[in-house]
């Protein structure tokens, strides 16, 4: 029978009433050149700070350091970031002069680490103005938000590239840990990710990420409630930064974001760009601002000389600090920097600047970094207006022929081309300068396309079509004749284009455009980065420029650069293809003239591979795969001699088949998937997922592995281990020569398992499953090796779909008697031939949709810039070294079951054996169960005093309850937002508040109400879904593998391995 404990603790309360802020604040606005405030659409046309009526309609976001509050001023306000340019100071100031708000905090120092908290909050900004005849109450929903924080960058020279916000106190944001977070949205630290965005993040590259899923009903915005939600993020322990400055914090809802400025229609999918918060890093208490407007500086184009520049970029002011009160220089080493985006027209302002003696560095898209002045000395809360000038890069074209071995030829396919200027002959990714542009925020990210990237053999499929791509999509299109039409615009600045607008396709069929010359012919391709004397080739993509989209903020200075050319089934070599071709270009000093080079591409070899199927390892007859579900993802890799990716393939075989063919080309164009998959006939680019460009293959020899479920690559027979895992090897020559090979894969073994519910009687005795409709993850592991083979999943043939049992408390086995009746005749009991991940997630996630395109556009680019989901990004979905992981191999495994509530023999932690163990041959199935133990639960009573008498809460509030046994490991945790209750919520289990039961709780919906005098914690049986917030790879594995849920451990007369005689310590956080 089961064990209960009472258990009772008393909570001081030591908590702050949370006053919702009434005062307005800037945010980023809508910037433009236009004194005296160089900005709309904040809080400058507001002097009274009535609610709602500064900032753009849609939700808005704030930030404030420290406790959040005046308390120093005795205001119930927040004191957030202000702008330099404004007539009036609410709140009031506390430094002497309106360039430190009372918001800013100090910026880091060699000596001193500036380590403090940041209060994130989300409003709804003035809801009135959604409101229609149609829809006179309307509502908003938002279902989860990703906050992007700028974080350091530093280059390959050690050079800071950006500054921003560390982790202090151990906390590694690196691996996951999300510890110093806190949030009203969820106190489910499963639902929490935290990490940093890659260097091609389309929004904020090499910035930190924090993404929240919401609990309970959501981030909604009502009429109920007059629209007045707040959220809030608390951020513990951050470092400042060492560089002074404005920064931006970007904040996405429901994995959306801003085509435009806010407008009719308005955006109502995500929060507007010029509703994000924005904090003052200052580097002295009473900072000196520098702002004036960067301007054209090529006096070989007298028409431009000297007009303000409309395009992003960069100041930085560097210098030597000075005594605020003497003056007089000291040896500490100061920077301040101000980012500007397109629509300012150069207008840009450096703040927070420390007194001292500065040298002026600028740079802008295509017009590369100079120092522009020298030995400015700036005093404690002055403010100097200068204008600069910067001169434009050189423009950089090209033209890349398709040549084979009896010479030009026409492309081989329609396919995407990366250009990629390096700075170094050494190709790797740290030494790129610049490159074409690619569409970084929708799959396959490849080349733009007009629809999607479709594919009919080796063409786009109608009506997809190729897209222009410009820079500068909103820029100078006054002074430039040439320009991307507006649909193809980015109205927050320019992205990622690189010169006049052309389409990154090369086409058997294309032709050059008719007034630039550029893109593809049916022998050529020819590219252009810069525009001579407007712009040149441009460099650094940065997230820092306040816009939704990264963009370049610098050009190509001088040096030596060479250049690639990126397309599958093409390498850039002599004709025999032995020997690499260089290709490269030196820009002098203050060079702004034209480079122009031509480069071949010659046509390398292709492989079309068949691959065999057979169920005995005895016989050479190849039989169908067979289901239970529809298809298996087929998976080759041809590998160098020292084990470098050379080609890359997938397909889908059907249950039906018996073998599957593949090409090989090289890297880039892999798939496709048949329909009616949403992911259907898209082929991918390895490049945004593993940082693996399109190319062709080198002529030579070469491994060819294949991963499929179920089975194993080997060498007819395959009747002894040695013969397992035999790549097959073969020869590939240049020239669009093709070579034919057969391969062979063999079943696997397999394991059938049956897990029973028992009591801790001696015998034990099966008993109903106790916690109905829990997950019950089993997992097999490699006796050997001690390594995890496989958590089981069954197919349902109801609703088509991989699934993890479930408990049935009408049962107390699974599967259970009448288990097709329930989830259909076509379904599987847990029978596992290997892992299931590459079925279930697929090679990327589906894209999603976006209901309103022309305001705001859904992207997995939130999402898999933590997550990475899919096996195009992480090959160890498929393998560990050369050894399948999605195949049970001949030997011996043990089984384990974890699941809420239960126990098993021999089984504590996570990797333990146990004492189930079950031998396997190759082609058949092992028949096995378990035995799984209920274990003990808590009833827990907290009751809430203060001075020792009975209070009730102050305000709302969440808890989080753990239980940790004498050995300091926790064997017990449950949360108001993630408790028994999410699969069972009228059970008599869960939390109650007065007796009231309290469950899914987050955002909106009301935990634990203010007032509650006590808060009861009922049959607490163990872990449920609950992932430590110390452990962030456990959220990842929650999400893509099992949940490790267990009951716990306590005493028996029984000899159980396992038993635990000692206490327990509980564990109590509230959270307002």
């Amino acid at each position: 029978m089961t064990q209960s404990r009472l258990l009772i603790a008393v909570a001081a309360i030591l908590v702050v009433d949370l006053v919702s802020p009434v005062f307005a604040h800037t945010t980023i606005g809508n910037l433009n050149s236009t004194p005296p405030y160089y900005r709309s659409d904040d809080h400058e046309l507001n002097p009274t700070n009535t609610f709602g009526t500064a900032h753009v309609p849609g939700p808005l976001g704030y930030v404030w350091p420290g406790a959040g509050f005046s308390f120093y001023t005795s205001r119930s306000g927040f004191p957030g970031y202000q702008s330099p340019f404004q007539d009036y100071e609410e709140p009031l100031q506390v430094a002497g002069n309106s360039y430190s708000p009372e918001g800013a905090i100090l910026a880091s120092t060699p000596k001193h680490d500036s380590v403090g908290d940041l209060i994130f909050a989300v409003n709804l900004s003035q809801p009135a103005a959604y409101i229609t005849p149609e829809n006179p109450a309307p509502k908003f929903n938002y279902s989860t938000i990703t906050l992007y924080l700028p974080a350091p960058l530093i280059d390959k020279r050690g050079r800071l590239v950006q500054d921003g916000f560390e982790p202090a106190g151990g906390i590694d944001w690196e691996k996951g840990d999300s510890s110093n977070i806190v949030t009203t949205i969820t106190a489910d630290y499963g639902r929490i990710f935290v990490g940093r965005a890659d260097a091609n993040d389309p929004f904020a590259p090499g910035w930190w990420s924090i993404r929240i899923t919401a609990s309970g009903s959501g981030i909604v915005f009502t009429p109920e409630r007059s629209w007045r939600e707040w959220y809030y993020i608390r951020v513990n322990q951050l470092r400042a930064p060492d560089v002074a400055g404005r920064y931006l914090f970007k904040i996405f809802l429901s994995d959306h974001y801003p085509t435009k400025h806010q407008s009719s229609p308005l955006i109502n999918s995500t929060m507007p760009a010029e509703n994000w918060p924005t904090l003052l890093v200052k580097g002295d208490v009473d900072p000196a601002i520098v702002y004036g407007t960067v301007r054209y500086g090529e006096k070989a184009h007298p028409t431009l000389y000297g007009e303000p520049i409309e395009l992003p970029g960069v100041v930085r002011a560097v210098g030597i600090a000075a005594d605020p009160y003497t003056g007089e220089a000291t040896s500490r080493h100061v920077e301040a920097r101000g980012y500007f985006n397109a629509s300012v027209k150069g207008h840009f302002e450096v703040e927070g600047l420390a007194p001292g003696i500065y040298d002026l560095y600028a740079s802008a898209a295509g017009l590369p970094e100079r120092i522009v002045a020298h030995d400015i000395r700036l005093l404690r809360g002055q403010s100097l207006s200068v204008d600069l000038y910067l001169e434009p890069g050189p423009e950089i074209r090209g033209e890349v022929f398709s040549k084979s071995c009896h010479g030009q030829v026409q492309w081989k396919g329609e396919f995407p081309i990366s250009i990629v200027i390096y700075d170094s002959d050494n190709y790797i990714e740290a030494n790129v300068a610049s490159y074409s542009p690619i569409n970084l925020t929708h799959a396959p990210y490849t080349s733009y396309v007009t629809g999607n990237t479709l594919f009919d053999s080796n063409r786009l499929a109608p009506p997809n079509t190729p897209k222009l791509a410009a820079f500068p999509w909103e820029g100078p299109v006054s002074y430039y004749p040439y320009t991307a039409a507006p649909p193809f615009r980015d109205p927050f600045g320019v992205h990622n284009g690189v010169g006049p607008a052309q389409v990154w396709w090369v086409s058997p069929t294309g032709s050059f455009d008719p007034v630039t010359g550029l893109g593809s012919s049916p022998y050529s391709f020819r590219f252009q980065f810069g525009a001579q004397r407007y712009y040149g080739a441009p460099r650094l993509l940065s997230g820092m420029v306040p816009q939704a989209l990264a963009t370049w903020i610098d050009g190509l200075g001088p040096g030596t650069y060479f250049i690639r050319a990126h397309v599958n089934s093409y390498v850039q070599t002599d004709i025999s293809g032995s020997s690499f071709r260089d290709y490269y270009f030196t820009v002098n000093p203050d060079q702004t003239l034209s480079v122009e080079l031509f480069i071949d591409l010659w046509l390398s070899g292709t492989v079309n591979l068949t691959v065999h199927f057979h169920d005995d390892p005895a016989g050479m007859h190849a039989q169908p795969i067979r289901g239970p579900d529809p298809a298996r993802f087929l998976i080759v890799e041809a590998l160098d001699s020292s084990g470098i990716l050379a080609a890359f393939n997938f397909t889908l075989v059907p249950a039906s088949s018996s073998s599957a063919t593949l090409t090989l080309d090289g890297l880039g164009m892999a798939g496709v998937i048949p329909p009616p998959d949403p992911r259907g006939k898209i082929k991918y680019s390895l490049f945004r997922y593993r940082g693996v460009r399109d190319y062709g293959i080198y002529p030579g020899t070469y491994f060819l592995n294949l991963y499929m479920r179920g089975y194993i690559q080997a060498v007819p027979p395959a009747e002894e281990p040695r013969q397992l895992d035999q790549p097959a090897a073969i020869t590939i020559s240049m020239c669009n020569s093709t070579n034919s090979i057969s391969a062979h894969m063999f079943r696997g073994a397999g394991i059938n398992v049956t897990v029973y519910s028992t009591d801790w009687q001696d015998p034990h005795t099966p008993t109903r499953w106790r916690w109905n409709s829990t997950p019950v993850s089993i997992l097999v592991y490699d006796v050997a090796s001690r390594s995890l083979v496989d958590a089981v999943s069954f197919w349902d043939g109801n609703s088509n779909m991989w699934r993890t049992p479930q408990a049935n408390s009408d049962y107390d086995r699974i599967p259970s008697p009448d288990w097709r009746v329930i989830f259909g005749s076509s379904s599987s009991t847990l029978i596992t031939n290997g892992s299931t991940i590459l079925e279930r997630l697929g090679p990327d996630l589906p894209s999603p949709t976006s209901l309103s395109p022309d305001q705001d556009i859904a992207s997995n680019a939130f999402p898999q810039s933590i997550l990475h989901l899919g096996f195009l990004s992480n090959s160890y979905y498929y393998r560990f070294g050369d050894r399948s992981t999605v195949a049970i191999y001949p030997g011996h495994y043990s089984v384990t079951g974890w699941t809420y509530g239960y126990v098993q023999e021999g089984v504590a932690a996570l990797g333990d054996l146990g004492n189930h163990l079950v031998a396997v041959r190759a082609g058949e199935i092992a028949d096995t169960s378990i035995r799984l133990i209920q274990g003990v639960e808590f009833d827990l009573k907290i009751v809430f005093r203060k001075e020792l008498l009975p209070a009730g809460l102050p305000s709302n509030m969440s808890m989080r309850v753990r239980v940790y046994d004498d050995r300091d490991v926790l064997v017990a945790a449950a949360s108001t937002s993630l408790d028994i209750s999410s699969v069972q919520p009228l059970a008599d289990a869960g939390f109650f508040a007065d007796g009231k039961k309290i469950a899914d709780a987050g955002c909106a919906d009301p935990p634990i109400p203010a007032g509650t005098l006590q808060v009861e914690c009922r049959r607490l049986a163990g872990l449920l879904g609950y992932v430590d917030p110390t452990e962030g790879a456990e959220s990842l594995r929650r999400l893509t593998q099992f949940s490790p849920d267990i009951g716990v451990w306590g005493g028996s007369p029984n000899p159980i391995p396992g038993i635990y005689r000692g206490d327990w310590r509980v564990l109590v956080e509230l959270v307002p």
